[in-house]
C-alpha cells in the first residue's frame, strides 16, 4: 500500500537452481506503456525473465501507478507524474524483494524498456542503490519526444498540453530524466533500435552523449534494422545478443555468483 492509498502488485522469481543457503543478485525489471500490465505468467517477458533466472538472478517486477487493469483512477494516478510517483512504487517493491533472505542487497541491478527505459534513467538519476542499469529503447527528453516519436500523443494525454506552452514545457522538463543527468553515476548501458519510430533514436543519443561529456560510465548499443519490438519480435540473433550483452554488463559490476 502506497502513502497515497494505492495497492501495487509485484512478483518475485527465484533463480532456477535455487539454494536457500545462497544469496543472489536482484534484478528489478520495469514495464513500458506506461499502461502495460504485467502478471505472474507474463508472456511478453517470460523468455527474458527465465534467461536471467537461469543465470542466477532473483527478479522482481511490478505494476506501478499508471499500469492498466486496475481501473481508471489507478491508471491516471501518474497524470503529470511519470517520474517520482511510479518510481516510488517500483522501488517499494524492490525494497520488499530485497528483504528476502536469498537476496544480496549489495548486488542490485535494474532494466526496463520503452517507458521502462525512461524509468531506469529516472531512477538512476535519483537513487544510487543499483550497481548497474540497462535502459532499453527509452524516452529521456519529453519535449523533443513530441516531434520524434510516433507516440507523441502521450504528451497532451498526460500533461494536458504541448511543449510550446510555457507551463507545460516546465512540467516536461521537470519530468524528463535528461534534466537530472548530472546526478547519474550508476554504470548505464543504453540500447535502441535503428528504426524505432515509437521512441526515436535521438532520445538515446542525447542521453549517451550527455553522460559521455560528463565522463560517466556509459555504453551505447544500437541495433540495425531493429524496431521498438526488438525484445519481442526482433531478429533472433539480435534478441540473443541483447540478452547476453545486458547480462555481461551487469556481471562487470556485481561479479559472478
Amino acid at each position: 500500500m502506497t502513502k497515497e492509498g494505492l495497492t501495487v502488485d509485484y512478483w518475485t522469481l527465484k533463480p532456477t537452481d535455487f539454494d536457500a543457503k545462497k544469496k543472489y543478485p536482484l534484478l528489478v525489471n520495469i514495464h513500458g506503456g506506461p499502461t502495460a500490465m504485467w502478471g505472474p505468467g507474463e508472456a511478453s517477458m517470460w523468455h527474458e525473465f527465465q534467461f536471467f533466472a537461469a543465470r542466477g538472478y532473483a527478479i522482481v517486477f511490478s505494476n506501478p501507478r499508471g499500469s492498466g487493469g486496475y481501473g481508471r483512477d489507478f491508471q491516471r494516478a501518474n497524470f503529470k507524474d511519470w517520474g517520482a510517483g511510479p518510481a516510488s512504487d517500483i522501488l517499494a517493491a524492490a525494497d520488499l524483494a530485497a528483504k528476502e533472505p536469498f537476496v544480496d542487497q549489495q548486488r542490485q541491478v535494474v532494466t526496463g524498456g520503452s517507458y521502462g527505459g525512461y524509468m531506469v534513467a529516472w531512477i538512476v538519476g535519483h537513487d544510487q542503490r543499483f550497481k548497474a542499469a540497462v535502459a532499453q529503447r527509452g524516452v529521456y527528453d519529453l519535449a523533443t519526444f513530441y516531434g520524434e516519436g510516433n507516440a507523441w500523443f502521450l504528451l497532451p494525454l498526460y500533461w494536458g498540453g504541448f511543449p510550446w506552452e510555457p507551463a507545460v514545457r516546465n512540467e516536461l522538463n521537470r519530468e524528463s530524466p535528461l534534466t537530472y543527468v548530472t546526478a547519474i553515476k550508476t554504470p548505464l548501458l543504453i540500447q535502441h533500435g535503428d528504426v524505432d519510430f515509437r521512441t526515436g533514436i535521438v532520445q538515446s543519443q542525447m542521453l549517451y552523449k550527455s553522460l559521455k561529456q560528463l565522463g560517466r560510465p556509459v555504453e551505447y548499443v544500437r541495433y540495425p534494422r531493429a524496431t521498438h519490438e526488438l525484445s519481442r519480435g526482433g531478429e533472433p540473433a539480435q534478441r540473443l545478443d541483447a540478452l547476453v550483452r545486458y547480462e555481461e554488463f551487469f556481471r562487470r559490476f556485481i561479479g559472478e555468483n
